[in-house]
């Protein structure tokens, strides 16, 4: 009887072994991941009572059942803690009050002058940038830092090549540019009287962003977003690069393709990412991290963390996405 145990254990090993040794290097052709799999540990836990049934003895001190236990404790830990992770991705619109408002885009102060202003309104700042479009500027350099904010895009009035108007309470931006040759570098970001960034979140505190971008250079953009939304519709953007860290955030990406290439970097802690890329692009996506759950509409994947669209190597237009990120939901669709 020890033998057959002996056996049946070892049986086991060997299956798992392969199973996963298979799903790291993709030799099985099925969409499943480590999350759907933690999901069945009590399993293991059913299979190691029928191997104390079945055990001459009778008891839980068997090589089977303690194999089949070590198997589902390291899977219950981490289910729970991705059960807790998604509890918090739903949980943080609610917290941080975030809900998109597209009337709100017309709810600031007249100003008459086209001057940096800041005004306070029951506790929250407003306040009003805008940058000239030089003459001979072809590129643009764009650093925004900030959190605990919904950040959205617009297009500014003719003759600025930047805008932003910002609603916070606890906090405020500041603005710096400089014109280097044919690239217009401004640095926006978020600060107070102390010095360090302690805005206000939570229910009646909605901070509000808008960055008004101008349609005629192409634009690199450094994302620095810490807890907070971001909804960017770039498909009249020419936009080279874009690099982004996000904490706790929701992200929302639509590409255009006004570029021959464009390139897509995301760091990211516990985020909500979403990624739309026209058909007619070739986009390729390389990510780090198997702990993330992925939705890639449209794409084959090729190696471990290499995904691409079939029309990547004839298409005019490519986009490469990389994504390194802890526990994350991951979109990327065609539209």
């Amino acid at each position: 009887m020890n033998n057959r145990g002996n056996i049946f254990g070892g049986a086991i090993l060997v299956a798992f072994g392969v199973f996963f040794l298979g799903y790291i290097n993709d030799w099985f052709q099925f969409d499943i991941s480590l999350r759907d799999i933690a999901k069945f540990w009590p399993l293991f836990i059913i299979l190691a009572g029928v191997a104390v049934l079945f055990n001459h003895k009778k008891t839980i001190f068997n090589p089977t059942t303690a194999l089949l236990i070590a198997f589902a404790i390291p899977l219950a830990i981490y289910n729970a803690s991705t059960r807790t992770i998604d509890n918090v991705k739903e949980n943080l619109d609610e917290e941080l009050n975030f809900e998109w408002d597209d009337d709100s885009s017309n709810d600031y102060e007249d100003y008459d002058s086209d001057e940096n202003d800041t005004t306070a309104i029951k506790g929250r700042s407003n306040q009003q940038f805008s940058v000239l479009m030089q003459p001979g500027v072809e590129y643009g350099q764009l650093e925004v830092g900030g959190g605990a904010a919904e950040f959205h895009l617009e297009e500014p009035q003719s003759g600025n090549i930047f805008e932003a108007n910002s609603r916070l309470y606890g906090s405020k931006f500041k603005l710096e540019d400089e014109k280097k040759g044919n690239i217009h570098e401004i640095k926006f970001k978020m600060n107070s009287k102390n010095n360090s960034n302690n805005i206000k979140v939570g229910k009646g505190f909605d901070n509000d962003v808008y960055l008004k971008l101008n349609k005629t250079p192409v634009w690199d953009l450094d994302l620095g977003i810490g807890a907070g939304q971001l909804k960017f519709d770039l498909r009249d953007y020419k936009v080279r690069d874009i690099k982004m860290e996000t904490g706790a955030a929701d992200i929302n990406l639509k590409m255009g393709e006004k570029l021959a290439e464009s390139k897509i970097r995301v760091e990211s802690g516990v985020a909500k990412i979403k990624i739309l890329v026209p058909k007619n692009s070739g986009c390729q996506i390389n990510m780090d991290g198997a702990l993330n759950a992925k939705d890639f509409n449209g794409f084959s994947k090729d190696k471990p963390g290499h995904w691409k669209t079939d029309n990547f190597a004839s298409a005019k237009n490519k986009i490469y996405i990389e994504i390194e990120s802890g526990l994350s939901a991951v979109t990327v669709d065609r539209y």
